[in-house]
């Protein structure tokens, strides 16, 4: 198999999920709006370190996609980020990571950025349509699903087996040639019914289309049994670590239970790393599984070739890029450059900079 790090000692790292959100207080929709920003923010100050955290104001910010990818590629070992836009319409204006945003940081660093298309499911055709745009005309490498919604008090959402909502989506991505289609499950955010976050309907998508890899977002925080199946019966199913990755800095050991149960059944080939950034800062995570090693009482043992499938190995080649290659063609690119020069910048630095250069002297 081809070499999954470039040489020397820093491995590849492929984000495989973070987002320039938009908390901004006048992008939340209601209560639920309100609810789902309080949920996402208690994490941060426990996440990051009482010297670098953002206070609230700082963090609950409509995110410059500048400041966005030099928080990544300036203040992290990132080479890669792939950003996932977001259909959160009933809490959210912009559905708190746009379209737009993807779509333009696509164009503006291609050799940097993979995105995701998003869509409404529940808008039908005008949902096809729309992914259709963004994959034809705007560049969209994946697509990212979101099944449920919070209306009125209760949750409605759609399976991924389902033939109205789901199944058009995966032929329309046939159509297109999108090989790589990423679905939040196992994760409810704010009072959403936790039916809607199983992931049980993932195996019956996964059979009826074996030429789609369909990737678990947030895969090990609820259902870690039921998704080692998935990874047994089903070659096309990947776990994404969104958020569960978290894991690795708030509790080792359980973060070694949830990769020692996803390497025992799928190996070390279907697991991605993800920071959930900008939420947590990715520098802390990739150096907290740069000292984890796994538990005695877990079967396998994390070489250097499975960290480096994980952190970035594994969704190059879901994506067909050539690790070395792509370091090699990044090398001379304003963030490469930086870094050589000054090294990386301190977590958060670039927002507080941008907050102190707005305020009046």
């Amino acid at each position: 198999p081809p070499d999954v790090t470039p040489p020397g000692d820093r491995p590849f790292v492929a984000d495989a999920v973070c987002h320039p959100y938009n908390f901004a207080p006048e992008n939340q929709r209601g209560s639920y709006g309100k609810a789902f920003t309080d949920v996402m923010w208690s994490s941060h100050p426990i996440i990051n370190p009482p010297e670098h955290q953002l206070t609230r104001e700082q963090w609950e910010r409509d995110w410059d996609i500048e400041q966005f990818v030099d928080t990544m590629f300036l203040e992290s070992a990132t080479d890669l980020a792939c950003v996932h836009s977001l259909p959160i319409y009933d809490a959210y204006v912009d559905g708190l990571s746009a379209i737009d945003k993807g779509a333009e940081l696509k164009r503006r660093y291609p050799e940097r950025v993979l995105w995701y298309a998003t869509a409404d499911l529940f808008r039908g055709e005008e949902a096809l349509e729309s992914i259709e745009h963004q994959v034809r005309d705007l560049g969209a490498d994946g697509i990212k699903l979101y099944p449920a919604q919070y209306l009125r008090g209760r949750t409605r959402y759609w399976e991924m087996s389902d033939d109205t909502f789901a199944y058009p989506v995966f032929e329309l991505a046939q159509e297109l040639g999108v090989k790589n289609i990423a679905v939040h499950k196992a994760l409810p955010l704010g009072p959403v019914s936790t039916d809607a976050m199983r992931v049980d309907d993932i195996g019956r998508a996964a059979a009826r289309f074996p030429d789609i890899n369909f990737q678990i977002v947030h895969a090990g925080f609820m259902f870690i049994d039921e998704t080692r199946m998935l990874l047994m019966n089903h070659p096309n199913v990947y776990v994404t670590l969104e958020a569960s990755f978290v894991s690795v800095l708030l509790d080792p050991a359980a973060f070694g239970r949830i990769l020692g149960a996803f390497l025992s059944e799928g190996g070390p080939d279907r697991i991605l790393y993800s920071s959930a950034a900008t939420n947590p800062h990715p520098r802390y995570l990739l150096d907290a599984f740069d000292r984890f090693e796994l538990p005695d009482d877990v079967p396998h043992t994390l070489d250097r070739r499975t960290r480096d499938l994980i952190l970035g190995g594994n969704l190059a080649r879901l994506h067909g890029i050539d690790p070395v290659e792509r370091r090699a063609s990044t090398a001379g690119d304003r963030f490469a450059t930086a870094v050589a020069r000054d090294g990386y910048r301190d977590p958060w630095s670039i927002v507080r900079a941008a907050d102190a250069a707005e305020v009046p002297a």
